[in-house]
């Protein structure tokens, strides 16, 4: 990336994984790329087409990182930094599925992570990125948020140039004992948004499931964090993404605004194959709408456009064409908005 392109946006977390499909009476789909940082960085590199070297991507690539998924990587134009560590093998993980209603039932790590920090953006152009997106604790959030700021100081950035930070909480982490801390570390970031399982563990410690969708409890569940203050200066908000139930944003002055995902209708249930990544997916397209927008729920927009992308198949959606002409699983992306936002509107 040339000191002329300001990266748009930069996730960072546990870097890429390979992922091993197994579901009931199926062989085994392998080397699927996935992991938040693939994902956010996808839905970022859907709505820059024109610019694509705006969106940095960079991971940790072990020995038997396979040379195709490289360079699918290569092939988006993105700013791609990748250090190899041929000395230790890459991020995999099994992703298993329950064969009666096809849903993803859980992720087991087979090797350790290779997460990338903040520190070792550290001299690179990636540091000035306008957007991050941090997936995992509290505990790492605070710590990867602060050395930004201390290595952006120190590169005499102004404040002025302040990031958009993106922070998507570890599913394992959501739990009544960690409520507080979550809380105050949603204090160092403009967007905070767990899934709605994930809320929910926050305050249902031991509750039994609601028998169905409650949008009221979601929303007073968010409030917790909208009332405790999103952002230094609390102008933050607080996205829950829940599935096919579409997504709530909510800020200090707005009212929660309901969005439903793109494939809301039981017409449109077969196009749903996989949902994994499109949470993530939904926040690095969320980066870039936002940036456009200034706008939180049309940042949303972007965001539910992003992961209508990656759920109509199994891994990344395909890409054809350059610049203009760019289709996605041969449909151009901001004509999808285009329709979503219509849909909306009518």
């Amino acid at each position: 990336m040339s000191e002329a392109t300001q990266s748009r946006i930069l996730a960072l977390g546990n870097g890429v994984w390979l992922d091993e499909i197994r579901k009931e009476g199926l062989a085994p789909i392998k080397d699927i790329p996935g992991g938040s940082v693939t994902f956010a960085t996808l839905g970022a590199r859907l709505f820059t087409p024109k610019e694509p070297a705006s969106i940095g991507m960079v991971f940790n690539a072990g020995g038997d990182f396979p040379s195709a998924i490289m360079e699918l990587f290569r092939s988006w134009s993105i700013s791609l930094t990748v250090h190899h560590q041929s000395d230790k093998p890459s991020a995999r993980g099994l992703v298993f599925y329950d064969k009666a209603n096809d849903d993803r039932k859980g992720f087991q790590r087979l090797t350790e992570p290779l997460p990338v920090t903040i520190k070792d953006v550290q001299g690179t152009t990636m540091l000035r990125a306008r957007s991050f997106h941090f997936f995992g604790t509290a505990e790492y959030v605070e710590e990867q948020v602060w050395d930004m700021y201390n290595l952006r100081r120190q590169a005499n950035y102004t404040p002025a140039e302040q990031p958009f930070i993106i922070w998507e909480p570890q599913a394992k982490s959501c739990r009544p004992d960690s409520l507080c801390a979550h809380q105050d570390a949603a204090g160092l970031v403009s967007v905070f948004s767990p899934n709605h399982e994930e809320l929910a563990g926050f305050f249902d410690d031991n509750a039994q499931p609601t028998a169905h969708f409650d949008k009221q409890r979601i929303e007073r569940q968010a409030r917790a964090f909208v009332d405790a203050g999103i952002g230094a200066a609390r102008d933050g908000c607080v996205v829950v993404r829940a599935a096919g139930h579409g997504c709530v944003v909510m800020t200090q002055d707005m009212e929660p605004v309901w969005l439903p995902s793109f494939y809301a209708s039981d017409r449109d249930a077969h196009m749903v194959v996989d949902a994994t990544g499109a949470g993530n997916a939904f926040l690095g397209a969320f980066a870039i709408g936002w940036q456009e927008s200034g706008s939180y729920v049309e940042a949303a927009k972007y965001g539910q456009v992003a992961a209508s992308f990656v759920i109509e198949q199994v891994g990344l959606p395909v890409r054809f064409g350059h610049g203009e002409l760019e289709l996605w699983n041969c449909c151009a992306v901001r004509e999808r908005l285009a329709v979503y936002r219509a849909r909306l509107d009518g």
